[in-house]
Formats: C-alpha cells, structure tokens, sequence
C-alpha cells in the first residue's frame, strides 16, 4: 500500500461542503471548489469524523489541531491499493503520450509502456521514464 497525495484532503473537504450543501436542501453541481477562507473549517469537519487515531489531550478529548497538522495526520490514514497506482500511472502516460501526439510526433510512433510497480519495501522515489529507442 501506499499513501494517496495531498490533494485528498482538497477532495475530502470538497465532499464535506457537498454534504452540507445536501443538508440544507441545495444542489450538490453548486460545489466547484472549496475557497482559501473555507478550507480550515471544512478540513476541520473532516477530521472530526475521519475514524482514525487523533492526538488527546489530558481529558481524553481530541486535540485540535492547525491545518498542517491536520492535514498531515488525514494523509497518514489514507491508503490506496496497487491497483489505483497501476491505473493512475497509466492516466499519466496516456497524457503524456497525448501531449507529444498535439506536438507533433506521430501517434503511430507512440507506445505505452505496462507500469512497474514496486515493492512497499524498496527506497524508491517518484520518477518517470522516457525511452528513446529507435525500433
């Protein structure tokens, strides 16, 4: 498993917002995006109800916590399985692969490689490879 990016918590917050929006009889297409001035409270919402362990202080009661804090704990929590990777590799290449197509390169010369996944337990950093090679 491994862990999802920071834009979880962008994307948890903007469903908080779409649920209270529900609660007050609106429309959910009414949620484009959550403002700067918004986020705080939102992400507060959501870590209230994220079902995980929070920092307590002496009463037993959940600490609060800044934004960055929050954040931080949120995205521990998060695990995405090796088959959302495998298919978000893909997404990329496939955009990749489009992008160099509106350049200018053939699509026939294009070729999608099968995405390598990695052992959870290898030191590994986010990379991206392009191949060259001539057939």
């Amino acid at each position: 498993m491994q862990k999802c990016s920071r834009c979880c918590a962008l994307h948890r917050s903007r469903a908080e917002k779409r649920r209270a929006i529900v609660r007050e009889g609106g429309s959910t297409d009414e949620v484009a995006s959550v403002s700067p001035a918004e986020y705080p409270a939102l992400l507060k919402q959501v870590y209230q109800r994220a079902d995980m362990a929070k920092p307590r202080n002496l009463v037993g009661l959940a600490k609060d916590l800044p934004v960055a804090g929050m954040e931080k704990l949120l995205m521990a929590g998060i695990a995405v399985d090796d088959n959302a990777m495998r298919e978000l590799a893909v997404q990329r290449a496939v955009a990749v692969r489009d992008y160099l197509a509106a350049g200018g390169i053939s699509p026939g010369r294009l070729f999608l490689g099968a995405p390598k996944s990695v052992p959870s337990d290898a030191k590994w950093t986010p990379r991206a490879e392009l191949n060259l090679a001539m057939p």
